[in-house]
């Protein structure tokens, strides 16, 4: 049996929360399965919406990720 990191089930938890409009960078990392400088990068391309929040960092509304997410798994543009 795979052991999952205690982060990666803390966001998880988070990922559940209702009424919780944006996912953090931790969260779209989690999400993609991929590091910090792969979401930073997606957010330089402005692949999807991103809100700068000053020394905060990067929130990203859910329901435009999700969207771009579903046209990236059905293989549209």
């Amino acid at each position: 049996m795979q052991m999952i990191p205690i982060r990666v089930l803390n966001l998880q938890n988070r990922l559940n929360r209702e009424g919780c409009r944006c996912y953090t960078v931790n969260e779209i990392m989690v999400i993609l399965g991929v590091g910090r400088k792969a979401v930073y990068s997606l957010i330089r391309q402005k692949a999807f919406p991103s809100i700068q929040i000053g020394g905060i960092g990067y929130r990203i509304p859910k329901d435009t990720f999700d969207s771009w997410l579903h046209q990236k798994e059905n293989g549209e543009r």
